[in-house]
């Protein structure tokens, strides 16, 4: 007998040189996510990717060498995937059960590479997204360390954000730039073919013109793109018959498209692109090319129609259930923002009134009053607007405040938007005194976002009260020249506001210590704006948003006076205060490190404060120990 060598193709490839291959494809997309999300970024990749390769090698029992240890590579691949899909702000031990669960779990318990029915990376999510779910739908908006909302829960519309990647999200999914110079790479490597990405991107596109949706931010947003290149092309995973290949990737967009419309879960591509994993044998039997000059046999009709109608029948009722399910409640946006109004207030039967350009979210009592309240208000910051959310409850107190947006500083202003902050404000109301070191103690290193903030919310339940419960007006201020004094940014604001023909006709600022430059455009323009206005609220001077708000306080005060209401009460003076005569040494925290000082007493009075050391910036801090001590 002769045994000759069979027809058999011959190729240069390797699985280690496609995996190899893919990780160049993928190397794009780690780029933009280490630009936009920094090291937390890096920290989640080196942990999953590291943990699938030591995972595999473990369980394989792979020599322990370098070309041992990363193998073939695919396990090197489905780690880098994992973190790829992972957002930034997740807790380290995230990434290395993702990756756990995906080579032991998901790849090596169904015999391993070749032999795995989902996709690993994608399975792996699944079990974290139902196991650890607000581990993975935290999100952290580029460049900072504040969370944000994924797009597809703060935003309805395309922007040129989407396209470069700076908008939150996971760390490889965000930038459509890094995952098409990916797909290219893949393409001309012949890795991959256009069928599998044009049907997920295709009917993803089509479905949202059809729904009203704006296509554009369809494909863009979230992780539907990076999945219909790197997901939905997988080679073990999606049918190997060019039709079947398309079927596939219509399915994936289909589904996605559904799950999102339809379900409370605001990305659909892991669990779609799953979904099609489990029918991708089904699909490869039903597309299997028909040999030329062969007919197709009577067992494949069969099993075609069969599945054909069982495909429609489940379909057909999905689309019912989901046309009776529908709610009729939309998401409620502000600013870009998602904003969960019905959770906060406990119901859906809310009322939403503007007022002043404001958006009230309003439950009525049965009397017809504003019971609680939703609502998002703006407040100069210093390094731009503050938004924030507030809720009211029954007594108009506040129940709940979360910032919604800032630009301050990190490490710094930043400080004044975390909820060691916020939590203060809970429980406030209208009455309350809102002022640093009483009702709200600041934040050091942080003070002019503090007072911001405060002077905010203060200002955003003054229009509340004003926009739902308005005063009788008595028709004109008592004539006279009133005074009233309040603290601004530098220290005391003394003003008097002369009141004639029952309008007022002059503020007139008699003393402040607020910096010289910065603060002029409030002291310039806010006064001859209440002139003009007959009123206490008038837009802030740009840049100079704290003086601009001490300003309308101070006339709020003395116009209280004109109307004959009581004047609010000072803070008792300590005059008759005294202590013990000697020297006296404090410690404490302070921006740069520790700092010390010793107070003199003489005669039961304070002589004098000496700041023994410090380590606060030179040039920055020098006007606090300059002044502060002296007042």
């Amino acid at each position: 007998m002769q045994i000759k060598t069979g027809p058999f193709l011959r190729s240069p490839l390797t699985i280690k040189r496609i995996m190899i291959d893919v990780l160049i494809a993928l190397t794009p997309a780690v780029i933009a996510g280490l630009i936009f999300f920094g090291l937390p970024a890096l920290k989640v990749l080196v942990l999953s990717t590291l943990s699938a390769v030591l995972t595999e090698a473990i369980l394989l029992r792979a020599p322990l060498t370098p070309k041992g240890i990363f193998g073939d590579g695919s396990a090197a691949v489905t780690g880098l995937l994992v973190g790829l899909i992972l957002p930034s702000t997740v807790s380290w031990w995230v990434p290395v059960v993702g990756s756990v669960l995906a080579i032991a779990l998901v790849k090596l318990a169904f015999g391993g590479l070749g032999h795995n029915i989902f996709n690993p990376a994608l399975g792996a999510r699944a079990i974290l997204l139902l196991a650890f779910t607000s581990q993975l739908v935290r999100f952290s908006a580029p460049f900072d360390t504040v969370t944000a909302a994924t797009p597809l829960l703060s935003t309805r519309s395309f922007s040129w954000s989407l396209v470069w990647g700076n908008v939150g999200g996971s760390i490889g999914e965000t930038s459509v730039i890094a995952i098409l110079l990916g797909a290219a790479y893949l393409l001309y490597k012949g890795h991959i073919n256009w069928r599998n990405p044009v049907g997920y991107v295709g009917s993803a596109f089509i479905l949202a013109l059809l729904w009203g949706l704006d296509p554009w931010y369809t494909i863009t947003a979230g992780g539907l793109l990076f999945a219909a290149v790197f997901m939905a092309t997988d080679m073990v995973t999606s049918p190997v018959t060019p039709l079947g290949q398309f079927v596939f990737g219509i399915g994936c967009g289909v589904l996605t498209m559904v799950i999102r419309q339809f379900t409370s879960l605001p990305e659909g591509v892991t669990f779609a692109v799953l979904t099609m994993n489990a029918l991708a044998p089904a699909i490869e039997s039903l597309t299997v090319p028909r040999i030329f000059g062969l007919p197709i046999s009577q067992e494949s009709w069969k099993r075609g129609i069969a599945l054909t109608t069982a495909a429609v029948v489940v379909f057909a009722g999905l689309f019912i259930l989901i046309d009776r399910s529908q709610p009729e409640v939309s998401p409620v946006f502000s600013f870009g923002h998602y904003l969960p109004i019905d959770e906060l207030l406990g119901t859906g039967a809310y009322e939403v009134v503007e007022e002043n350009g404001t958006l009230y979210y309003i439950v009525r009592d049965e009397e017809g009053n504003p019971a609680q309240a939703a609502f998002v208000a703006e407040q100069g910051g210093f390094n731009g607007p503050i938004r924030f959310l507030l809720v009211l409850d029954a007594e108009h107190k506040i129940q709940h405040i979360s910032v919604l947006e800032h630009g301050e500083d990190p490490g710094l202003g930043e400080l004044a938007t975390r909820p060691a902050f916020l939590e203060q404000f809970v429980g406030l109301d209208r009455s309350s005194s809102f002022s640093l070191g009483a009702d709200v103690q600041g934040v050091t290193g942080a003070t002019i976002s503090s007072r911001a903030l405060v002077t905010g919310v203060e200002r955003a339940l003054t229009q509340f009260d004003r926009a739902f419960f308005p005063q009788e007006e008595a028709g004109a201020y008592a004539d006279g020249t009133y005074a009233a004094q309040v603290d601004s940014f530098g220290g005391k604001l003394e003003l008097e506001v002369v009141v004639e023909g029952g309008r007022i006709a002059a503020v007139n600022v008699l003393q402040h210590s607020d910096t010289p430059g910065i603060s002029d455009p409030a002291y310039a323009r806010v006064p001859q704006a209440i002139v003009a206005a007959n009123s206490a609220q008038v837009d802030a001077a740009s840049g100079a948003t704290v003086s601009s708000q001490a300003i309308m306080k101070a006339v709020e005060q003395a116009l209280a006076q004109a109307a004959g209401e009581p004047a609010a009460e000072a803070p008792a003076e300590a005059a008759g205060e005294t202590y013990p005569d000697g020297t006296y040494y404090g410690q404490a925290d302070s921006f740069g490190g520790q700092l010390e000082l010793e107070v003199v007493v003489e005669g039961g009075r304070i002589a004098a404060v000496n700041v023994l050391q410090h380590s606060d910036t030179p040039g920055i801090s020098d006007l606090a120990y300059e002044q502060v001590p002296q007042a």
